[in-house]
């Protein structure tokens, strides 16, 4: 009960400070191939959303949005991001989205959007504690390329077999489903086939051309026979997938580190370019409310829409 009370109390801050972005301009939408993908928690993250959205946008320049709410969202709701995002994005309901042989829940609606939309479409994943603070040369250059990209920090591409046999000489770590899921991929029937990149499920790259649904559909039912049901159906098996995902495209680009980073404590959030602000962090001091207010003031100002720092 006290933990939720926080965390709401923590949402009506951030609210407040970043609610500045409702009163910004639109975008000025260039349409291209490019979707942009985001689950969005109705109503805690619309402004939270709005901001990553126009941020990003504004460094890259092209494309148009797709949303998925995460229950119904008001009309009102709906028409403030229309008028934000000049009516360049469409609204997918959770609840329709196939997710065939995977399971429901735990975003991995938002995987299988994101890799039906890529059959036809470069995508970007954009979670929606993310804020883009600086020059994206490498995302849009990944973007013009058909590459698909991650935000590794530093990991490199493996293979399986390689992934699975680093993940078992830690064995204390080896709690949460991202750990166990790495450990059993040595055992996987295509360990040596197969390669794999550690990295964030809140910002990724899909390009046409890489993983489809039929070989996530397979991988979700050899990670239940490797890991368990119930283990497998923790949070965090998406990104698992996702990163199974990218690291078997064509030529993926890691994004370099620090300027791509997921934000903690240890960051330098002088050095970050683009930012994932993780949720155990992301209200501690409002971090991300305090980075987000000089962008906001920026658009409010009519700053004109950035390609580079």
């Amino acid at each position: 009960m006290l933990f939720r009370i926080k965390r709401r109390l923590a949402y009506w801050r951030y609210q407040r400070l970043v609610g500045g972005i409702e009163e910004t301009p639109p975008l000025t939408i260039v349409d291209s191939p490019l979707r942009i993908v985001s689950q969005v928690a109705v109503p805690w993250d619309v402004r939270m959303y709005l901001v990553a959205a126009k941020t990003f946008y504004r460094r890259i320049g092209h494309g148009r949005f797709v949303i998925i709410p995460d229950r119904t969202l008001p009309r009102e709701t709906a028409d403030l991001i229309r008028r934000h995002l000049d009516g360049a994005v469409e609204f997918l309901p959770l609840a329709d989205i196939d997710v065939g042989r995977c399971q429901r829940g735990g975003c991995w609606e938002r995987l299988l959007t994101c890799l039906d939309l890529a059959t036809r479409h470069y995508v970007v994943q954009l979670d929606c504690d993310t804020l883009a603070m600086g020059d994206l040369r490498e995302v849009r250059e990944a973007i013009a390329s058909n590459r698909p990209f991650a935000l590794a920090e530093g990991a490199p591409l493996r293979s399986f077999a390689e992934t699975g046999r680093l993940a078992r000489r830690r064995p204390e770590e080896l709690r949460h489903i991202v750990d166990v899921a790495e450990a059993a991929l040595a055992d996987h029937p295509e360990a040596e086939r197969w390669r794999y990149v550690r990295a964030s499920g809140g910002f990724a790259g899909f390009a046409p051309g890489s993983i489809g649904r039929n070989e996530i559909e397979s991988f979700h039912e050899i990670m239940v026979s490797l890991v368990g049901r119930d283990r497998w159906r923790q949070w965090g098996s998406e990104q698992v997938a996702s990163n199974f995902a990218i690291a078997n495209g064509p030529n993926p680009v890691l994004l370099p580190f620090p300027d791509y980073a997921n934000i903690t404590p240890a960051i330098e959030l002088a050095r970050v370019r683009f930012g994932h602000f993780l949720g155990t962090y992301r209200f501690q001091n409002q971090i991300l409310a305090r980075a987000s207010l000089p962008l906001i003031e920026g658009m409010r100002r009519g700053d004109a829409q950035l390609r580079a720092a």
